[in-house]
């Protein structure tokens, strides 16, 4: 996934924030948790989606087991109906999310890298 690669991307270049100018870390751990909602509502999405697969199998089942009974085959008329208006609003929130992280990663993208800047270094 490319969260986790951004993430572990972000965790690699991390220091420390021991001694003073610790605005580069600050961006950092902001992204790190960036990351980590995202992938937490992507879990819980992908979750809802397992059992919707579970759900429509086991009502398909019953349709074939009785196929003379209708409100079976309205109730998976509905389920459908209902999960593709909520894959909609995925897609929507997945969209706003990337956008997100693809704002706040390019416009922090030099203090991702490097936190702390090669000025603090060379005053020691």
């Amino acid at each position: 996934w490319y969260q986790r690669r951004v993430r572990k991307a972000v965790v690699s270049t991390q220091s420390t924030g021991e001694d003073g100018n610790n605005f580069g870390v600050s961006i950092q751990e902001e992204t790190i948790s960036e990351v980590s909602t995202f992938c937490e509502f992507a879990k819980v999405a992908f979750d809802d989606m397992s059992r919707y697969f579970v759900t429509r199998g086991k009502v398909s089942s019953k349709i074939v087991k009785y196929p003379h009974l209708e409100d079976y085959v309205q109730y998976l008329t509905e389920l459908d109906e209902k999960q593709f208006l909520h894959i909609r609003v995925f897609a929507n929130d997945l969209k706003m999310i990337y956008c997100c992280m693809f704002d706040i990663i390019n416009k922090n993208l030099e203090k991702i890298k490097m936190p702390r800047s090669q000025m603090s270094s060379n005053l020691y």
